[in-house]
Protein backbone atom coordinates (compact mmCIF):
# COMPACT_ATOMS: atom_id res chain seq x y z
CA UNK A 1 0.00 0.00 0.00
CA UNK A 2 2.81 2.64 0.86
CA UNK A 3 4.93 1.80 -1.96
CA UNK A 4 1.69 2.52 -4.47
CA UNK A 5 1.39 5.43 -2.31
CA UNK A 6 4.77 6.40 -3.18
CA UNK A 7 4.19 5.59 -6.88
CA UNK A 8 1.79 7.75 -6.86
CA UNK A 9 3.19 10.81 -5.33
CA UNK A 10 5.61 12.28 -7.68
CA UNK A 11 3.24 12.20 -10.91
CA UNK A 12 0.52 14.31 -8.98
CA UNK A 13 3.34 16.65 -7.29
CA UNK A 14 4.75 16.69 -10.86
CA UNK A 15 1.45 17.59 -12.40
CA UNK A 16 0.47 20.22 -10.07
CA UNK A 17 3.56 21.59 -10.39
CA UNK A 18 2.70 21.80 -14.02
CA UNK A 19 -0.64 23.26 -13.91
CA UNK A 20 0.82 26.22 -11.74
CA UNK A 21 3.40 27.22 -14.17
CA UNK A 22 0.85 26.79 -16.90
CA UNK A 23 -1.23 29.38 -15.15
CA UNK A 24 1.33 31.60 -14.26
CA UNK A 25 2.76 31.77 -17.63
CA UNK A 26 -0.61 32.36 -18.65
CA UNK A 27 -1.40 34.65 -16.31
CA UNK A 28 1.99 36.67 -17.23
CA UNK A 29 0.75 36.80 -21.39
CA UNK A 30 -2.67 38.04 -20.43
CA UNK A 31 -0.66 41.11 -18.20
CA UNK A 32 1.55 41.53 -21.12
CA UNK A 33 -1.09 41.65 -23.81
CA UNK A 34 -3.08 43.77 -21.54
CA UNK A 35 -0.55 45.93 -21.40
CA UNK A 36 -0.17 45.63 -17.65
CA UNK A 37 3.77 45.57 -17.21
CA UNK A 38 4.26 49.01 -17.36
CA UNK A 39 3.27 49.13 -13.78
CA UNK A 40 6.67 49.33 -12.07
CA UNK A 41 5.27 47.14 -8.64
CA UNK A 42 3.79 45.00 -10.61
CA UNK A 43 7.07 44.47 -12.48
CA UNK A 44 8.86 44.24 -9.12
CA UNK A 45 6.42 41.07 -8.01
CA UNK A 46 6.99 39.51 -11.21
CA UNK A 47 10.91 39.88 -10.98
CA UNK A 48 10.70 39.07 -7.22
CA UNK A 49 8.84 35.97 -8.50
CA UNK A 50 11.76 35.20 -11.02
CA UNK A 51 14.16 35.38 -7.51
CA UNK A 52 12.26 32.92 -5.43
CA UNK A 53 12.34 30.21 -7.69
CA UNK A 54 15.76 30.56 -8.55
CA UNK A 55 15.77 30.52 -4.47
CA UNK A 56 13.89 27.51 -4.77
CA UNK A 57 16.23 25.65 -7.15
CA UNK A 58 19.28 27.21 -5.63
CA UNK A 59 17.75 24.59 -2.65
CA UNK A 60 16.77 21.99 -4.35
CA UNK A 61 20.49 21.60 -6.60
CA UNK A 62 22.20 21.81 -2.74
CA UNK A 63 20.65 18.75 -1.89
CA UNK A 64 17.64 19.88 0.62
CA UNK A 65 13.97 19.44 0.03
CA UNK A 66 12.03 22.28 -1.08
CA UNK A 67 9.45 21.48 1.58
CA UNK A 68 12.23 21.25 4.43
CA UNK A 69 12.75 23.76 6.92
CA UNK A 70 15.39 25.72 5.02
CA UNK A 71 12.63 26.93 2.23
CA UNK A 72 10.39 28.20 4.66
CA UNK A 73 11.02 32.00 4.28
CA UNK A 74 11.16 31.48 0.89
CA UNK A 75 7.62 29.93 1.21
CA UNK A 76 6.64 32.85 3.66
CA UNK A 77 7.72 35.31 0.95
CA UNK A 78 5.95 33.83 -1.95
CA UNK A 79 2.91 33.96 -0.21
CA UNK A 80 3.76 37.65 0.93
CA UNK A 81 4.08 37.97 -2.99
CA UNK A 82 0.54 36.43 -3.85
CA UNK A 83 -0.96 39.07 -1.16
CA UNK A 84 -1.39 42.25 -3.74
CA UNK A 85 -2.75 39.97 -6.32
CA UNK A 86 -5.79 38.92 -3.94
CA UNK A 87 -6.25 41.95 -2.77
CA UNK A 88 -6.21 44.33 -5.63
CA UNK A 89 -8.81 42.22 -7.68
CA UNK A 90 -11.66 43.69 -5.50
CA UNK A 91 -12.95 46.42 -4.78
CA UNK A 92 -13.49 48.39 -0.92
CA UNK A 93 -17.79 48.45 -1.88
CA UNK A 94 -17.52 44.46 -2.93
CA UNK A 95 -17.91 43.33 0.95
CA UNK A 96 -19.04 39.85 0.42
CA UNK A 97 -16.57 37.99 -1.40
CA UNK A 98 -13.49 38.82 1.29
CA UNK A 99 -15.49 38.28 4.09
CA UNK A 100 -16.44 34.56 2.19
CA UNK A 101 -12.46 34.14 1.33
CA UNK A 102 -11.50 35.35 5.05
CA UNK A 103 -14.05 32.76 6.41
CA UNK A 104 -12.51 30.05 4.25
CA UNK A 105 -9.00 30.63 4.86
CA UNK A 106 -9.19 30.89 8.70
CA UNK A 107 -11.42 27.63 8.17
CA UNK A 108 -8.37 26.07 6.41
CA UNK A 109 -5.65 27.39 8.69
CA UNK A 110 -7.49 25.54 11.69
CA UNK A 111 -7.71 22.51 10.14
CA UNK A 112 -4.79 22.44 8.84
CA UNK A 113 -3.00 23.19 12.25
CA UNK A 114 -5.60 20.56 13.86
CA UNK A 115 -3.96 18.29 11.13
CA UNK A 116 -0.67 18.95 11.47
CA UNK A 117 -0.49 18.93 15.26
CA UNK A 118 -2.11 15.72 15.41
CA UNK A 119 0.87 14.75 12.93
CA UNK A 120 3.04 15.78 15.44
CA UNK A 121 1.24 13.88 18.30
CA UNK A 122 1.57 10.83 16.84
CA UNK A 123 5.09 11.00 15.19
CA UNK A 124 6.12 11.75 19.26
CA UNK A 125 3.76 8.76 20.57
CA UNK A 126 5.25 6.57 17.55
CA UNK A 127 8.72 7.71 19.05
CA UNK A 128 7.95 7.14 22.72
CA UNK A 129 6.22 3.53 21.72
CA UNK A 130 9.36 2.56 20.28
CA UNK A 131 11.89 3.81 22.95
CA UNK A 132 9.70 2.49 26.34
CA UNK A 133 10.78 -1.01 25.61
CA UNK A 134 14.49 -0.06 26.50
CA UNK A 135 13.10 2.59 29.03
CA UNK A 136 11.08 -0.02 30.86
CA UNK A 137 14.34 -2.56 30.52
CA UNK A 138 16.68 -0.47 32.68
CA UNK A 139 14.16 -0.22 35.57
CA UNK A 140 14.83 -3.01 37.91
CA UNK A 141 10.66 -3.18 38.54
CA UNK A 142 9.95 -3.73 35.37
CA UNK A 143 13.11 -6.23 34.62
CA UNK A 144 13.25 -9.83 34.14
CA UNK A 145 13.61 -10.98 38.21
CA UNK A 146 14.14 -7.29 39.47
CA UNK A 147 16.73 -6.43 41.86
CA UNK A 148 16.79 -10.11 43.11
CA UNK A 149 18.39 -11.26 39.46
CA UNK A 150 21.69 -12.61 39.94
CA UNK A 151 24.44 -9.85 38.46
CA UNK A 152 22.42 -7.29 38.23
CA UNK A 153 22.91 -3.59 40.01
CA UNK A 154 20.78 -0.11 39.39
CA UNK A 155 21.58 1.59 36.23
CA UNK A 156 21.55 4.63 37.75
CA UNK A 157 24.27 4.16 40.81
CA UNK A 158 26.89 6.82 41.54
CA UNK A 159 29.38 3.53 41.78
CA UNK A 160 29.76 -0.23 41.61
CA UNK A 161 29.20 -1.76 45.07
CA UNK A 162 32.75 -2.66 46.97
CA UNK A 163 34.63 -5.69 46.83
CA UNK A 164 34.52 -7.95 48.79
CA UNK A 165 38.05 -9.27 50.13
Amino acid sequence: MAKMFHRLIRPTVALAGGALAVFHGWLFAAQAAEGQLGDPWLMFRWASAIVLIGALVTVRRDGHSIWGHKSVAIWVLAALLHGPAVAGKYEVADFALPDSVATSVLQLVASAAFAIGVWILAGLLAARRASAHALYSYLPAFAFGGPLAAGSSSPFSARPPPLRS
